[in-house]
């Protein structure tokens, strides 16, 4: 992929990818947000976007966000559309003697381009995968992506199985851990406190989950949320993304860590489906060699 030309997607024409631009600012933006986010959002900066996620206190997922610096005085959050509002009230919630301000922007938008290189518009980012991220009104972006091809959701999905990333609504889903869905990237495990951090703690320092991101291979159709089951148990896994690739079809799972080893043969009915990576995203855990 490294050789192709330059293209985009809006993310709004791609289902469960379309997302909402919440700016926080004020005095205290940084020190409330480090205390909500999983990630140390000290590393966005004007030309490189960060992936975080909100936790419940029991470690799970609520929402991914992408956390962008849009102006000196803000911090920009592009989060999932059907989830915006729900954390937009989490965030005003725990808003107590903070001197910040939560606002929705409706009429921004997004768009993503890859292959990411330094002459292109935009932030580089690592999620929803590898590449740029654009945000604004969609005419001052339609300006910046003249001359870019405009690609198909498939390519998007594509680009995402190939690079091992997950995506909100696919692999990264409500009441998940982040490795137990490939989404260590957007953790930190060496910030202050935040919210739901205890319990990421004690998975980093124990270096396991019972479910894994890998990436799946089939000659048939595998169509998201086929279940996969093993000889010995039922319960192995779901697919989770799926894209035709030349005679066969590639795609990611999220199965459980003993299946995820290259080479393993998974069935879906009269199906065969087989596991062709290791964990992706995955936390190896800090006692790890």
């Amino acid at each position: 992929m490294a050789s192709e030309s330059a293209g985009y997607v809006w993310l709004d024409e791609i289902p469960r990818q379309s997302r909402c631009f919440v700016r926080v600012h004020g005095p205290d933006r940084l020190r409330f947000l480090q205390g909500i986010l999983t990630q140390d959002i000290t590393r966005a900066g004007p030309d490189r976007a960060v992936p975080a996620a909100i936790l419940t206190v029991k470690g799970k997922l609520v929402s991914d966000a992408i956390v962008l610096v849009v102006e000196p005085e803000t911090i920009g959050l592009a989060l999932p559309s059907e989830q915006a509002e729900s954390v937009r009230v989490l965030l005003d919630r725990h808003i107590v003697m903070d001197d910040v301000a939560v606002v929705m922007e409706p009429e921004w938008v997004f768009a993503f381009a890859w292959p990411n290189r330094s002459d292109m518009p935009g932030y580089s980012t690592v999620h929803p995968a590898p590449g740029r991220l654009l945000a604004g009104k969609r005419s001052t972006l339609e300006h910046a992506l003249g001359g870019l091809l405009h690609r198909d959701v498939d390519s998007f999905a594509a680009l995402r199985v190939h690079t091992g990333s997950p995506a909100w609504g696919h692999e990264i889903v409500p009441d998940r851990f982040p490795p137990e869905v490939g989404f260590v990237s957007a953790v930190s495990y060496g910030k202050g406190c935040y919210m739901g951090q205890e319990p990421l703690a004690r998975i980093h320092a124990r270096g396991q989950v019972n479910w894994v991101m890998v990436r799946v291979s089939s000659n048939r159709s595998m169509a998201a949320s086929l279940a996969l089951a093993s000889e010995t148990r039922a319960d192995m896994g779901v697919v989770t993304t799926s894209v035709a690739s030349d005679d066969a079809f590639e795609g990611l799972a999220i199965v459980r860590r003993a299946v995820a080893v290259p080479g393993t043969l998974l069935r879906a009915f009269e199906q065969g489906v087989t596991v062709t990576s290791g964990p992706l995203g995955d936390d190896p855990g800090s006692l790890s060699a």
